[in-house]
């Protein structure tokens, strides 16, 4: 079966003036990206994840959450059992889900550990 998605990202507003009648708000540029068709969920993934490569990267890179915490815990041995439940649930539980975020993890070429920690 085919799919297509659409993907709709806000940006920061515009250095514009404000419009006349929009009450002293700046626009915002609303981009759009149409995804597919597609096979399956792993190439929807794929392609989010080619498209919004260095975004997702400017994301990884600017959590510290995820450097200072999340990477180091999950290189612990008590994290080992947490990491390998949450990855069989979503394979199992949700496996279009479990898909699409390995195939954004390949696309973008951010590790799939870093992907599943905020995707």
């Amino acid at each position: 079966m085919l799919t297509q998605t659409f993907i709709h990202c806000r940006t920061w507003p515009q250095t514009q003036e404000p419009e006349m009648g929009s009450f002293g708000m700046e626009r915002e540029k609303l981009e759009m990206f149409e995804v597919g068709p597609c096979k399956d969920s792993y190439e929807r993934g794929f392609l989010i994840g080619q498209r919004f490569s260095q975004r997702i990267k400017n994301r990884v890179a600017a959590d510290t959450i995820l450097q200072n915490q999340l990477r180091p815990f999950a290189q612990t041995p008590q994290s080992e059992s947490l990491l390998k439940a949450l990855f069989h649930n979503n394979q199992t539980k949700f496996p279009m889900y479990w898909d699409e975020l390995l195939g954004t993890a390949a696309g973008s070429g951010v590790p799939l550990l870093d992907v599943s920690f905020f995707y």
